[in-house]
């Protein structure tokens, strides 16, 4: 038996158009890198690459309200002594180089311990929603060493 490639177009306008679609999306949103810096191929991604970032010291006791943003923020604790916390889960204590990881739309906040400040380098995308006050009791829990995993269900 011997095997045939068909073209898309065999296989109905519709389906063809949807294929040339795709791959012209996939066409635009990464872009491959002519760079002697990078080894291989890799490509710039084009799609929701728009971002902001914030350098933050936060003094011994101040912290954010609970937000969230739309595609998640990266938060990287530069130097001192940072905390943050997921919705329901643990507050985490982060060190100069340690970083955690806030998904997309999970209410959380960050700022520094009780005892000493931090600075904080955090970027993000998309639309920030502010929520209520942290509570003291909130704040004052027990910090953990652990990686942010997730939100307790």
């Amino acid at each position: 038996m011997k095997l045939t490639r068909r073209s898309p177009l065999s296989l109905g306008p519709a389906f063809a158009l949807v294929a040339v679609t795709f791959l012209f999306a996939q066409e635009q949103d990464r872009q491959p890198m002519n760079n002697p810096n990078f080894q291989g191929t890799v490509y710039q991604v084009k799609e929701n690459s728009t971002g902001t970032f914030a350098h933050i010291y936060f003094p011994a006791g101040a912290h954010t309200k609970w937000h969230s943003h739309e595609f998640g923020q990266v938060i990287l604790c530069e130097e001192g002594t940072c905390i943050n916390a997921l919705k329901g889960g643990p507050v985490v204590e982060l060190h100069a180089g340690q970083t955690s990881f806030a998904p997309p739309n999970v209410p959380h906040w960050q700022g520094a311990s009780a005892s000493a400040g931090g600075t904080q380098f955090n970027t993000q995308r998309g639309k920030i929603t502010w929520m209520d006050a942290v509570t003291d009791e909130e704040y004052k829990m027990p910090a953990s060493h652990l990686a942010i995993v997730g939100p307790k269900k």
